[in-house]
């Protein structure tokens, strides 16, 4: 585990200082759930954002808490607010996650909502939902914390979306892991069952790949984001995340396309319709020459095993198994 020593400050501000990165990394460490928060702002607007600062507090009265980043343009109507709205998302809610941690979009566009005290949107098929009335707000350096008494409270058996890292992820029972782990469980698959044989040789080949993009520094996310962008620039982050849905079966954290952003290798734009998309830089664009030489590499290697007509007849049968 490396370590952290905070450096001398000056003695006219208070609080010790760390190098900024390394400690968000290390908040980072501590997995948590994903929430959608909401309120019904000034004139009726509709508001909601994505946060994973979220904790039970007390059931005697009922109390939650979570914290918003002064920065937040959200910030007034969280603090003039009569009430809230905490939604606990379910692993099948990456989507939306990632919509309402997304800019310069209508984040409530389409969904179907009911309504709580004082007009608050209330999203449907979470994993629990609390609504609160705004108890009190404190001071928490850079974040504001609010904390609500819950008024009205639901939950199902779903199982939870989990941040962990920067990275979405899903929760495994403990169970599970072991068994999968376990040899005998797997007593029963035959080396010429088809699903095996697939799924063997698909995980072959993505380790293949993401063990190049090690070499070079790249993440399997990063290598998602900019293929897509790649591809079709100037999409916005739900098209984004919808794509990756589509391609590898999950999406992508804004997180990842922040960092990109941060790195130089995108930059937002206006769309057309209104809203932030991104598009590649001249950095970006260099990137992704980069990463179809690894994927080039790593496509040379599987076909190095087979002749020409088998590469030929593999693509024809796995069009037809995606069809």
């Amino acid at each position: 585990m490396t370590t952290q020593t905070a450096t001398q400050t000056d003695p006219s501000k208070a609080g010790p200082s760390f190098d900024s990165r390394a400690l968000r990394d290390a908040f980072g460490s501590f997995a948590t759930g994903v929430t959608i928060v909401t309120t019904a702002g000034p004139d009726g607007v509709d508001i909601g954002l994505t946060a994973n600062s979220f904790s039970s507090v007390s059931l005697d009265p009922p109390m939650v808490l979570w914290s918003l980043a002064r920065t937040s343009l959200n910030m007034d109507a969280f603090r003039n607010t009569g009430h809230f709205a905490v939604h606990i998302l379910s692993a099948d809610q990456e989507a939306l996650s990632s919509r309402f941690a997304s800019k310069g979009i209508d984040r409530f566009e389409g969904l179907t909502l009911d309504r709580g005290p004082d007009g608050v949107p209330l999203l449907p098929d979470c994993m629990a939902r609390f609504t609160c009335k705004l108890a009190y707000q404190y001071e928490g350096g850079d974040h504001v914390i609010f904390v609500g008494e819950i008024v009205d409270f639901g939950h199902s058996a779903r199982k939870p979306l989990v941040f962990h890292g920067g990275r979405y992820g899903m929760l495994l029972p403990k169970q599970a892991v072991a068994a999968v782990e376990s040899a005998d469980e797997f007593s029963n698959l035959s080396s010429d069952d088809l699903l095996y044989q697939v799924s063997n040789a698909y995980l072959r080949t993505r380790q293949s790949v993401i063990e190049k993009l090690e070499s070079r520094k790249w993440t399997a996310e990063e290598y998602a984001v900019l293929s897509i962008i790649g591809r079709e620039d100037g999409l916005c982050m739900p098209e984004i995340v919808a794509r990756s849905e589509k391609v590898r079966g999950q999406g992508i954290s804004a997180a990842i396309v922040q960092q990109l952003i941060t790195r130089g290798l995108l930059e937002e734009m206006d769309a057309s319709d209104g809203r932030i998309a991104v598009r590649l830089t001249a950095d970006g664009r260099h990137a992704v020459l980069e990463l179809i030489a690894i994927r080039k590499s790593s496509e040379a290697d599987v076909q190095g095993k087979l002749d020409p007509s088998e590469v030929q007849l593999l693509k024809h049968l796995l069009a037809r198994l995606d069809a």
